[in-house]
């Protein structure tokens, strides 16, 4: 069941993630094999403004919008909207950001 809500904006320093799901074929048209493969990857899709320090300034997020990220086997929360499945996890939560 979908919802009709379009766009999460998280709060504080939270992120909204789209997963990337685990390549099933090769290019040349192999199909790979799949043990236990999870979505472990993901793209950041929007960020929260960060979160507050002790002198109440707000620290922006280490991660940006369009990032690839590698996510923990398990937490975050799933959300429904428009556009398909998204989850929701603190910026504290991901594992790191990959760079090509």
């Amino acid at each position: 069941m979908t919802s009709s809500f379009k766009r999460l904006l998280p709060a504080l320093n939270r992120v909204l993630i789209k997963k990337i799901e685990p390549i099933t074929k090769s290019k040349g048209g192999i199909i790979l094999q799949q043990g236990d493969a999870k979505a472990n990857l993901g793209e950041i899709v929007e960020v929260g403004p960060g979160n507050f320090d002790q002198n109440g300034k707000v620290v922006p997020l280490t991660v940006q919008k369009g990032d690839t990220v590698l996510l923990p086997d398990y937490g975050g929360t799933k959300v429904e909207l428009v556009d398909g499945e998204f989850w929701v996890y603190r910026d504290t939560d991901i594992v790191g950001k990959l760079e090509k």
